[in-house]
């Protein structure tokens, strides 16, 4: 409650009561007006009767509860970037980075909301001239939701063992094309070259270079949501794109798209899912319409 990036308790407090109501079973129908309302105290975008994205919630949704629910009552000072951790990124294993870096972002972030939705992907730039590296380890939810473009399809998916914030992906385009989920995924990390107007500054070239970019997922969190990117915006020009997205209803299997563990680490082997990563649907928001209007 006495977080200042939260909502001093109310949003969690609004939260529990719901999902009590709910549960209770004692009405034929519910109207959420109190939840609604702690939502609206902080976030005035939702007052009134406009339209809004269920991701653009969602992603406020799970920050506010986060900042609520933080275990950190006294974030320490952030760990800078010096000569060491930078030689680390570059030079150690993924797997060993990975959980490094994952312990150096819930010293000042820790809480069940991250034990829950937030996961973790390895974002690395390559000169392809000199083969000068830049390694960095994002979290998930560190974007702010608010701020990302417009959702179309919001994909929840439950770790079968047990019961992150939005992993966005790209959607290929064509009205009569058909596309798995994992085919989104794939386009996801594949890797991409920047050359031209986005050539990459390379800190040995001391100039611009063309360079490749590999994003990889790090790690995966218990409860993974998908964000599946339907609206493309070319300068003035914006459009939905209609691809069909083709998913299991169970089973679905992201095991190879997360770095195995390395031989000698016990311990990591023993957070890794006896089966893999793999996961059910659990739910689905739509959206139906164009870029103007829909629900």
């Amino acid at each position: 409650m006495s977080n200042p990036l939260g909502t001093r308790g109310a949003l969690a407090k609004a939260v529990a009561e719901l999902i009590t109501a709910l549960w209770l079973n004692n009405y034929l129908f519910l109207s959420p007006l109190t939840f609604r309302e702690n939502i609206c105290r902080f976030a005035e975008q939702f007052r009134g009767s406009d339209q809004h994205d269920a991701q653009e919630f969602l992603g406020f949704l799970l920050d506010g509860l986060h900042e609520d629910l933080n275990r950190i009552k006294v974030k320490p000072a952030p760990i800078e970037m010096g000569p060491e951790r930078e030689h680390d990124l570059e030079t150690l294993p993924q797997q060993i980075m990975s959980e490094r870096e994952w312990r150096i972002y819930r010293r000042r972030d820790d809480s069940f909301v991250v034990d829950c939705f937030q996961g973790q992907f390895r974002n690395q730039l390559k000169c392809l001239t000199c083969g000068q590296t830049s390694t960095t380890y994002n979290v998930s939810g560190d974007a702010q939701p608010a701020r990302l473009a417009r959702t179309t399809l919001l994909i929840y998916l439950v770790w079968l063992l047990q019961t992150f914030m939005p992993l966005s992906v790209p959607v290929p385009a064509g009205r009569n094309l058909k596309v798995s989920l994992l085919n989104c995924i794939e386009a996801f990390v594949r890797e991409e070259i920047m050359e031209k107007d986005e050539a990459w500054f390379c800190p040995r070239c001391k100039t611009k270079r063309k360079a490749s970019k590999k994003l990889t997922l790090s790690r995966l969190p218990p409860i993974l949501v998908i964000h599946l990117k339907r609206f493309s915006f070319k300068g003035p020009f914006s459009d939905k794109i209609e691809t069909q997205v083709q998913y299991p209803l169970q089973g679905l299997d992201l095991t190879n798209f997360v770095p195995p563990p390395l031989m000698s680490q016990d311990a990591a082997k023993l957070k890794q899912p006896p089966k893999g990563w793999v996961y059910d649907l659990y739910a689905v928001t739509n959206h139906y319409g164009n870029l103007s209007s829909g629900h």
